[in-house]
């Protein structure tokens, strides 16, 4: 593009060449690029700017369009000499209000729309929440549920009814605080603990409170017409209600039996107690597997043959044993990792093969393996404490025995 009079625009001239005929302009802007010295430039048309100043102080250029804002000319900014293009679209605008064409343009029509956007879409949330908070509260409105009879419950319901009342029950009992509020863990692993919860919340046991916040919950419409729709819900953020039915009609005296359960006169106790016992154990098993991963900078995700592998050492052994077992296993594969022996994928793959072949030659020469404490920082879990201590009543033999029935 050649500059002439004709496709600037001097509408607005900076005062620095004020003193200049547009003849002068156009000839000044045309020995500029045409690589003359700016210093002699500067001197000849008598500017009184920088030498680096000069060019932004040129007048913009025309391009024949018109601004989509208030009509007025669109205007090109000229760039230094030094840029291989000193027309550039890039920095095209409004030679009135400055718009340009651009996400972030800040010419008062632009920020009006923003601003009328910004208060359409405040408008817009607000209508969904109200719609939304109406949706939850026509379907977890209590009288819409069937509630659970106390006598119902089965054994594992009321331990874990028990877990989760003696972690998070608000101090008046009428709802369950959010389950992230409790300081201690509900059970050794979190898929354990995700079990737990939705076992419960699976059977209607306990039921979203109307208490929580309307953004603890996701509502997805599989209609057109929103009249069908879906709702999920944070398992870990919202207050829960307990659906249960007293046996009695005293809510207060089936929160104390549902706190502190008696059991033991329960058809099925020993077996229930053996398995649940079990299950504690290798979540306990692999909760320890994974700290001392964690802690020499091994990534591992257990599988079913560590599961395997617990299983069958727990028949020989208790967790505090096993303990010792996954920290030998561990030490020997860091050691052998760390003397370049071996890579550090293949020595986080052979601890549990060492578990397993370590735990073999320990039943078959009979070897009285060390007990390992429980560690400060993997503390005794709100599911153990409930099952050893309240319900089987056999405290630390929990962790320092191996499971069995005869308890």
């Amino acid at each position: 593009m050649e500059v002439s009079i004709n496709n600037l625009d001097f509408s607005n001239i900076d005062k620095k060449l004020s003193h200049l005929s547009r003849e002068q302009i156009v000839e000044l802007i045309t020995a500029y690029y045409d690589g003359e010295k700016i210093k002699d430039l500067l001197s000849e048309y008598e500017i009184k700017t920088t030498a680096s100043n000069l060019v932004k102080i040129f007048p913009s250029v025309l391009n024949n369009e018109y601004c989509i804002k208030c009509e007025s000319p669109i205007v090109i900014h000229l760039e230094s000499r030094s840029y291989s293009n000193y027309f550039t679209n890039h920095h095209e605008y409004c030679s009135s209000c400055g718009h340009q064409e651009t996400s972030f343009c800040s010419c008062e029509f632009c920020k009006k729309e923003r601003m009328e956007a910004k208060r359409l879409e405040e408008e817009r949330q607000k209508r969904l929440i109200e719609k939304k908070r109406q949706l939850l509260c026509d379907h977890y409105e209590e009288d819409n549920w069937e509630m659970i009879l106390e006598t119902d419950l089965s054994l594992e319901d009321r331990l874990y009814l028990a877990v989760i009342l003696r972690g998070a029950l608000s101090e008046n009992t009428s709802y369950i605080e959010p389950l992230e509020k409790i300081k201690e863990k509900i059970a050794p692993t979190t898929e354990y603990e995700r079990e737990i919860i939705k076992t419960l919340t699976g059977r209607n046991i306990l039921v979203p409170s109307l208490k929580s916040k309307v953004d603890d919950f996701e509502i997805e419409f599989v209609s057109e017409d929103e009249e069908q729709y879906k709702i999920a819900y944070y398992i870990y953020k919202v207050h829960y209600r307990l659906n249960v039915m007293p046996e009695d009609d005293d809510y207060d005296a089936m929160i104390k039996r549902l706190m502190y359960p008696h059991l033991k006169d329960e058809e099925g106790f020993k077996d229930f107690c053996y398995g649940i016992w079990r299950q504690v154990a290798l979540n306990e098993c692999l909760q320890y597997l994974l700290y001392q991963m964690h802690k020499v900078g091994y990534t591992f995700n257990p599988g079913e043959k560590t599961i395997k592998v617990f299983e069958e050492l727990l028949e020989h052994f208790s967790v505090s044993q096993i303990y010792s077992i996954i920290y030998r296993s561990v030490a020997n594969s860091t050691q052998r990792y760390q003397a370049r022996e071996i890579t550090k994928i293949h020595a986080q793959n052979s601890v549990i093969a060492s578990c397993e072949s370590y735990g073999q030659r320990a039943i078959a020469q009979g070897w009285k393996l060390t007990h390992y404490a429980r560690l400060r920082d993997l503390p005794e879990t709100y599911i153990s404490n409930v099952l050893f201590t309240s319900i089987m009543q056999i405290a630390e033999l929990g962790f320092s025995e191996k499971p069995t029935p005869d308890f």
